[in-house]
Protein backbone atom coordinates (compact mmCIF):
# COMPACT_ATOMS: atom_id res chain seq x y z
CA UNK A 1 0.00 0.00 0.00
CA UNK A 2 1.38 3.77 -0.57
CA UNK A 3 2.65 6.01 1.89
CA UNK A 4 1.98 9.85 1.70
CA UNK A 5 4.57 11.97 3.50
CA UNK A 6 4.16 15.46 4.51
CA UNK A 7 7.65 17.05 5.83
CA UNK A 8 9.99 19.80 5.80
CA UNK A 9 13.52 19.93 5.02
CA UNK A 10 16.51 22.50 5.08
CA UNK A 11 19.89 22.02 4.58
CA UNK A 12 22.60 24.37 2.38
CA UNK A 13 23.05 21.07 -0.54
CA UNK A 14 19.63 21.14 -1.72
CA UNK A 15 18.45 22.25 -4.96
CA UNK A 16 18.01 26.18 -4.60
CA UNK A 17 18.15 26.83 -1.12
CA UNK A 18 20.88 29.09 -1.57
CA UNK A 19 18.71 31.06 -4.03
CA UNK A 20 15.69 31.14 -0.93
CA UNK A 21 18.30 32.02 1.48
CA UNK A 22 19.60 34.53 -0.50
CA UNK A 23 16.46 36.34 -1.08
CA UNK A 24 14.25 37.03 2.63
CA UNK A 25 10.29 36.56 1.54
CA UNK A 26 11.11 34.80 -2.19
CA UNK A 27 8.63 32.01 -1.90
CA UNK A 28 9.42 29.17 -4.60
CA UNK A 29 7.35 26.49 -5.60
CA UNK A 30 8.70 23.34 -7.80
CA UNK A 31 5.61 22.65 -10.19
CA UNK A 32 7.17 19.42 -11.93
CA UNK A 33 10.56 17.88 -12.74
CA UNK A 34 12.26 15.63 -15.33
CA UNK A 35 15.56 14.57 -16.40
CA UNK A 36 16.89 13.38 -19.92
CA UNK A 37 20.02 13.17 -17.62
CA UNK A 38 19.39 11.48 -14.73
CA UNK A 39 22.26 13.72 -13.25
CA UNK A 40 21.18 17.24 -14.28
CA UNK A 41 17.27 17.11 -13.78
CA UNK A 42 15.45 19.98 -14.95
CA UNK A 43 12.48 21.58 -12.52
CA UNK A 44 9.85 24.04 -13.47
CA UNK A 45 9.41 26.08 -11.14
CA UNK A 46 7.33 29.76 -9.68
CA UNK A 47 9.03 31.96 -8.21
CA UNK A 48 7.03 34.78 -5.79
CA UNK A 49 8.78 38.08 -6.06
CA UNK A 50 6.06 40.57 -5.31
CA UNK A 51 6.73 40.89 -1.08
CA UNK A 52 10.34 41.12 -2.03
CA UNK A 53 12.31 44.79 -2.32
CA UNK A 54 10.77 48.05 -3.01
CA UNK A 55 9.10 46.96 -6.16
CA UNK A 56 8.40 44.18 -8.51
CA UNK A 57 10.97 44.99 -11.05
CA UNK A 58 13.35 45.06 -8.58
CA UNK A 59 12.65 41.55 -6.72
CA UNK A 60 12.44 40.07 -9.54
CA UNK A 61 15.79 40.94 -10.48
CA UNK A 62 17.60 40.32 -6.87
CA UNK A 63 15.43 36.82 -7.41
CA UNK A 64 17.45 36.47 -10.77
CA UNK A 65 21.10 37.49 -9.38
CA UNK A 66 19.91 34.99 -6.86
CA UNK A 67 19.83 31.94 -9.29
CA UNK A 68 22.89 33.25 -11.39
CA UNK A 69 25.05 32.74 -7.72
CA UNK A 70 23.11 29.76 -6.92
CA UNK A 71 26.03 26.70 -6.73
CA UNK A 72 22.79 24.65 -7.05
CA UNK A 73 22.10 25.80 -10.44
CA UNK A 74 23.33 25.13 -13.78
CA UNK A 75 21.38 27.53 -16.21
CA UNK A 76 17.43 29.20 -15.81
CA UNK A 77 15.18 30.93 -18.20
CA UNK A 78 12.01 32.77 -17.44
CA UNK A 79 8.89 30.95 -19.38
CA UNK A 80 6.36 33.50 -17.85
CA UNK A 81 5.97 36.57 -15.86
CA UNK A 82 2.35 37.16 -14.41
CA UNK A 83 0.81 38.76 -11.26
CA UNK A 84 4.56 39.45 -8.94
CA UNK A 85 5.05 35.63 -10.24
CA UNK A 86 7.85 34.13 -12.67
CA UNK A 87 7.87 30.47 -14.06
CA UNK A 88 11.54 29.54 -14.65
CA UNK A 89 12.78 26.22 -16.58
CA UNK A 90 15.58 25.45 -14.22
CA UNK A 91 18.43 23.08 -14.78
CA UNK A 92 19.90 21.94 -11.76
CA UNK A 93 24.09 21.41 -11.13
CA UNK A 94 25.70 18.37 -11.42
CA UNK A 95 28.13 19.37 -8.54
CA UNK A 96 27.24 21.38 -5.00
CA UNK A 97 23.82 19.74 -4.52
CA UNK A 98 22.45 16.70 -3.29
CA UNK A 99 20.77 14.40 -5.85
CA UNK A 100 17.68 14.25 -4.29
CA UNK A 101 16.01 13.58 -7.76
CA UNK A 102 17.90 10.32 -8.52
CA UNK A 103 17.23 9.30 -5.18
CA UNK A 104 13.34 9.61 -4.79
CA UNK A 105 13.16 8.13 -8.62
CA UNK A 106 15.07 5.29 -7.67
CA UNK A 107 12.87 4.21 -4.72
CA UNK A 108 9.66 5.17 -6.96
CA UNK A 109 8.40 7.98 -5.06
CA UNK A 110 6.39 10.38 -6.56
CA UNK A 111 6.59 14.27 -6.02
CA UNK A 112 3.13 15.78 -5.25
CA UNK A 113 4.35 18.83 -3.74
CA UNK A 114 7.38 21.04 -2.98
CA UNK A 115 7.07 24.25 -2.14
CA UNK A 116 10.25 26.94 -0.32
CA UNK A 117 10.70 29.79 1.79
CA UNK A 118 13.18 30.98 4.65
CA UNK A 119 15.54 28.57 3.70
CA UNK A 120 13.23 25.66 4.43
CA UNK A 121 11.04 23.24 2.08
CA UNK A 122 7.61 22.12 2.84
CA UNK A 123 7.12 18.43 0.73
CA UNK A 124 4.57 16.21 -0.12
CA UNK A 125 5.52 12.83 -1.42
CA UNK A 126 3.81 9.41 -2.42
CA UNK A 127 6.04 6.20 -1.77
CA UNK A 128 5.55 3.13 -2.83
CA UNK A 129 5.27 1.38 0.41
CA UNK A 130 7.16 2.15 4.03
CA UNK A 131 10.53 0.24 3.43
CA UNK A 132 10.72 2.99 0.14
CA UNK A 133 9.97 5.99 2.45
CA UNK A 134 12.45 4.90 5.06
CA UNK A 135 15.43 4.31 2.56
CA UNK A 136 14.70 8.14 1.41
CA UNK A 137 14.60 8.91 4.87
CA UNK A 138 17.74 7.14 5.63
CA UNK A 139 19.60 9.03 2.55
CA UNK A 140 18.46 12.37 3.88
CA UNK A 141 19.76 11.66 7.47
CA UNK A 142 23.28 10.62 6.42
CA UNK A 143 23.50 13.65 4.32
CA UNK A 144 23.03 16.09 7.17
CA UNK A 145 19.33 17.05 6.07
CA UNK A 146 16.98 18.55 8.64
CA UNK A 147 14.19 16.77 8.41
CA UNK A 148 10.72 17.34 10.33
CA UNK A 149 7.94 14.55 9.80
CA UNK A 150 4.39 16.48 9.50
CA UNK A 151 2.22 13.78 8.52
CA UNK A 152 2.46 9.81 7.44
CA UNK A 153 -0.64 7.98 5.93
CA UNK A 154 -1.44 5.50 3.77
CA UNK A 155 -2.44 6.30 0.62
CA UNK A 156 -6.61 5.79 0.93
CA UNK A 157 -6.23 7.19 4.58
CA UNK A 158 -4.90 10.32 2.44
CA UNK A 159 -7.28 11.09 0.13
CA UNK A 160 -9.97 11.29 2.55
CA UNK A 161 -7.87 13.08 5.10
CA UNK A 162 -6.86 16.74 6.31
CA UNK A 163 -5.52 19.00 4.06
CA UNK A 164 -3.53 20.16 6.34
CA UNK A 165 -0.49 19.51 7.69
CA UNK A 166 -0.50 18.48 11.86
CA UNK A 167 2.03 21.25 12.38
CA UNK A 168 -0.58 23.78 9.61
CA UNK A 169 -3.61 22.63 11.04
CA UNK A 170 -2.72 23.39 14.98
CA UNK A 171 -1.25 27.01 13.56
CA UNK A 172 -4.46 28.04 12.09
CA UNK A 173 -6.66 26.40 14.77
CA UNK A 174 -4.65 28.59 17.83
CA UNK A 175 -4.92 31.67 15.30
CA UNK A 176 -8.74 31.31 14.93
CA UNK A 177 -9.37 30.41 18.62
CA UNK A 178 -7.68 33.60 20.03
CA UNK A 179 -8.95 35.82 17.17
CA UNK A 180 -6.32 36.49 14.98
CA UNK A 181 -8.73 36.61 12.38
CA UNK A 182 -11.03 38.93 13.79
CA UNK A 183 -10.98 42.87 13.48
CA UNK A 184 -9.57 43.66 15.17
CA UNK A 185 -7.28 41.13 15.83
CA UNK A 186 -7.39 39.80 19.80
CA UNK A 187 -3.47 38.30 19.36
CA UNK A 188 -0.15 38.39 17.69
CA UNK A 189 2.02 36.23 15.90
CA UNK A 190 4.56 37.20 18.40
CA UNK A 191 2.14 35.71 21.12
CA UNK A 192 1.24 32.82 18.63
CA UNK A 193 5.15 31.67 18.15
CA UNK A 194 5.30 31.69 21.79
CA UNK A 195 2.43 29.26 22.74
CA UNK A 196 3.37 27.08 19.16
CA UNK A 197 7.52 27.56 20.94
CA UNK A 198 8.48 28.57 17.68
CA UNK A 199 9.80 31.41 15.98
CA UNK A 200 7.38 34.26 14.63
CA UNK A 201 8.51 33.58 10.85
CA UNK A 202 7.25 29.73 11.23
CA UNK A 203 4.43 30.84 12.27
CA UNK A 204 3.72 33.40 9.69
CA UNK A 205 4.53 30.66 7.16
CA UNK A 206 2.33 28.19 8.35
CA UNK A 207 -0.78 30.05 8.74
CA UNK A 208 0.05 31.45 5.05
CA UNK A 209 0.52 27.85 3.78
CA UNK A 210 -2.15 26.63 5.46
CA UNK A 211 -4.58 29.32 4.29
CA UNK A 212 -3.25 28.58 0.78
CA UNK A 213 -4.54 25.21 0.99
CA UNK A 214 -7.48 25.69 2.17
CA UNK A 215 -8.05 28.50 -0.49
CA UNK A 216 -6.39 25.82 -3.31
CA UNK A 217 -8.88 23.32 -1.89
CA UNK A 218 -12.22 24.77 -1.77
CA UNK A 219 -12.23 28.46 -3.58
CA UNK A 220 -9.65 27.78 -6.57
Amino acid sequence: MSLLAEYEVAAPSLFLTPTLEAVPGLEVEIERQFALVSSQPVAFCWLRYGSVGSGDREALERAEAALEADATVEGFERVEDVDRRALYRVRRSESDVLETYEQWMAVGAELLRCRGSGGRWEVEMRFPDREAFTAYYSFLEAAGVAFDLQRLSDGAEAATDDILTESQREAVCLAWERGFFDVPRETTLEELAVALDISDQAVSERLRRGQSRLVEEYLS
